[in-house]
């Protein structure tokens, strides 16, 4: 029997991870099996097993593969922008899109910072995720501070540690509010902890 391409195997993995993505926010972390996954991804469950031993392995893989997938894009989006200010508008739009837009998306993040303190595998993805968010924040922040576009005495750290903890903060208030939150409010609020940032810089 021919043995299975390298590429074969891979594009399997992706396709299983994807399935397994969208079946975790549509129906949840606790609710989604396996079989679900088999059927949104339509291969057998002994498919599934000869990828991923068990469902947390499958939950880790799906939700790291994502936010990788998501912070490449955002960072290959944001190098065709020109000053910080139109960088950081691009890097929140992309940011909606990959986080708001997604149906169920805002919903499925809240259930998870919910399950963190209960779950340490969810406690653990959530702070990989937040910690990813905040190297691709920093390294926007850093190429800006080396164009002379932000003060070379910023504190990039505690300021990306600040604009990401804003953004989950307005996941949150997405889902409460029943989705009244625009991406041009989020927009604006980052701009004015920016400019508060860059004034304080200043003093």
């Amino acid at each position: 029997m021919p043995r299975i391409s390298a590429e074969r195997e891979e594009a399997t993995r992706q396709r299983i991870l994807k399935a397994a993505r969208e079946v975790f926010v549509e129906k949840g972390l606790d609710r989604a099996s396996i079989d679900d996954v088999v059927t949104a991804c339509g291969l057998s469950v002994g498919a599934i097993y000869n990828y991923f031993p068990n469902k947390d392995e499958l939950i880790r893989q799906s939700i790291d593969s994502a936010v990788k997938d998501e912070s490449a894009k955002l960072l290959a989006d944001t190098q065709s922008a020109g000053s910080a200010s139109e960088r950081l508008d691009r890097a929140i739009r992309d940011w909606w899109k990959y986080t708001m837009e997604v149906p169920g998306g805002p919903a499925f993040l809240a259930q998870a910072w919910g399950a963190a303190s209960r779950q340490p595998l969810i406690r653990d993805l959530m702070a990989r995720r937040f910690e990813r968010g905040v190297t691709v924040t920093s390294m926007l922040l850093h190429e800006c501070v080396d164009r002379g576009e932000l003060p070379g005495d910023l504190d990039v750290d505690a300021f990306a540690r600040t604009l990401n903890t804003l953004l989950n903060g307005m996941v949150l208030e997405y889902v409460v509010s029943g989705g009244s939150l625009r991406r041009a409010d989020a927009q604006n609020r980052v701009r004015l902890v920016m400019e508060a940032a860059l004034g304080a810089a200043k003093t």
